[in-house]
């Protein structure tokens, strides 16, 4: 009785403490028919990825095709073989200092419109930059 109680509880707790697997913008009937998890930082339909600002590309998902070792019983059975091909083929590469799943971030320690500028991080006595 307390083990299912406590599974029910966990289960609640993790629904609630999960945020995503996916970006939600990728995650609508179109975007799962089409496979495709290109948007655009500015919300421009015809600008995947920030393609027009340097920012990255709409590019084909590349998976792992190594064989499975012998102690893997599910060979073409597990969603999680060949991550994330299952879902999407192709998926946003960004350029430079930009990340994100839309590159619409700067990678950690940069900042600026481009992404130029060096965020400087103190360390005890001194002021150091990544």
């Amino acid at each position: 009785m307390w083990r299912s109680c406590g599974g029910v509880l966990l289960l609640v707790h993790a629904l609630v403490l999960v945020g995503a697997q996916f970006p939600r913008v990728c995650v609508t009937p179109e975007g799962l028919v089409s496979a495709q998890c290109c948007p655009s930082p500015f919300a421009v339909d015809s600008d995947p990825c920030g393609a027009s600002s340097g920012r990255g590309q709409c590019v084909d998902v590349r998976a792992d095709a190594r064989a499975h070792g012998p102690q893997y019983p599910y060979d073409g059975r597990d969603d999680r073989e060949r991550w994330p091909l299952r879902f999407f083929t192709r998926a946003c590469r960004c350029n430079g200092n930009f990340s994100g799943f839309d590159c619409g971030r700067c990678r950690h320690g940069f900042t600026g419109d481009a992404c130029e500028r060096r965020v400087p991080v103190g360390q005890k006595n001194k002021l150091l930059f990544l």
